[in-house]
């Protein structure tokens, strides 16, 4: 498994433990509803990836403060390298 598959599945995960009320635990439920919550995950992980590949002003205001040689190119090469990337490393 791939880390952007890792991703989506820890999401679709998460996303079930916290829309679901009920006792059942993610190997318990049927695959076909484990399926849905992963498609909910591929449908969230490009939104949350293009919201950190371009960075905001205060983001990059943030990243200075934190070290002032981070530019939004560092920023963007990180968030290409990280498992958000639904294409790869680029």
């Amino acid at each position: 498994m791939s880390t952007h598959e890792k991703l989506i599945e820890s999401m679709a995960k998460a996303i079930h433990a916290q829309k679901y009320t009920g006792n059942q635990n993610w190997d318990s439920i049927p695959d076909f509803v484990r399926q849905t919550y992963r498609e909910y995950a591929k449908a969230a992980i490009p939104i949350v990836y293009n919201v950190m590949r371009d960075p905001t002003n205060e983001m990059i205001d943030a990243a200075n403060r934190a070290r002032p040689s981070v530019t939004s190119r560092t920023i963007q090469a990180a968030v290409d390298a990280s498992p958000l990337n639904p294409n790869g490393k680029l």
